[in-house]
């Protein structure tokens, strides 16, 4: 069996009585992954998003950093699953294989509960003053967010797979064995954590979630732009609460080791 030597890292927030904050450091370690029982997930590798600046750097990012890890993937025989949303998915061939009901025909919404009041929740009627205000129609953002695919030098090759939902993903590992999920993708602080097939929705299905810190960034906002003080936070916040992180040149390394 093929395996993978890595040095993942973490934070552990032991549980002792009277520590301080400024005693939780990295930690990390010494792990042997079988190349059967991983996979590398890619979240929202989109060609086109209507955040210019977001789109610049993820494209970079994919280009030379997401690309060489999925190769490296492939070469020891390991999963390589692309979850680019519902819509994107669809478009690609092989979002077919273990697509159940819920993908085929679409999740039926569960029984709402009769508080808060439903125009509360669409901020309409009585609850209209509570809405954020609404920007004007945009055609141009519509047009991206329906047309838009997976960046074409990263789309799927032969044998890779592509989901649409959360339970798909988990039948898919389900029937092939597989445990430990990398991460790699976009936003690190919305789609990667957030989306049904993301890090804390897997983590709560009982799999060890392993962030590729460096092959993912945040869509920041004015404050935090120059320093990327989101991007930063993702990567931490996936180290104290979801998993671990890695880097793109230390699993490459240890994918050519194998």
């Amino acid at each position: 069996m093929k395996t993978i030597h890595l040095r993942p890292r973490y934070y552990q927030l032991t549980r002792k009585a009277g520590e301080t904050q400024g005693e939780f450091h990295l930690r990390s370690l010494r792990r042997d992954f079988p190349t059967e029982r991983i996979a590398l997930v890619l979240v929202d590798v989109w060609s086109d998003h209507y955040v210019s600046t977001h789109l610049q750097r993820g494209r970079e990012i994919t280009l030379e950093r997401i690309i060489p890890v999925a190769e490296a993937f492939r070469s020891v025989g390991a999963a390589v699953i692309h979850a680019p949303s519902p819509d994107c998915a669809r478009r690609y061939e092989a979002w077919t294989r273990f697509a159940g009901d819920e993908e085929v025909f679409g999740r039926s919404a569960p029984p709402r509960d009769n508080w808060p009041p439903a125009e509360f929740r669409s901020k309409t009627g009585d609850y209209e003053a509570w809405a954020q205000p609404k920007d004007p129609h945009d055609q141009v953002f519509e047009d991206i967010i329906r047309n838009r695919r997976i960046i074409p030098e990263a789309e799927p090759r032969d044998g890779d797979d592509v989901v649409v939902t959360g339970a798909q993903l988990h039948r898919l590992l389900k029937h092939r064995g597989i445990l430990h999920l990398f991460y790699a993708g976009f936003a690190a602080n919305m789609c990667v954590p957030f989306r049904d097939y993301g890090m804390r929705a897997m983590k709560d299905r009982g799999y060890d979630v392993i962030l590729v810190r460096d092959c993912t960034t945040a869509i920041e906002i004015a404050d935090t732009s120059e320093n990327m003080d989101l991007s930063r936070a993702a990567v931490i916040d996936t180290e104290v609460n979801i998993g671990y992180t890695a880097s793109h040149v230390d699993l490459i390394a240890a994918c050519r080791a194998t």
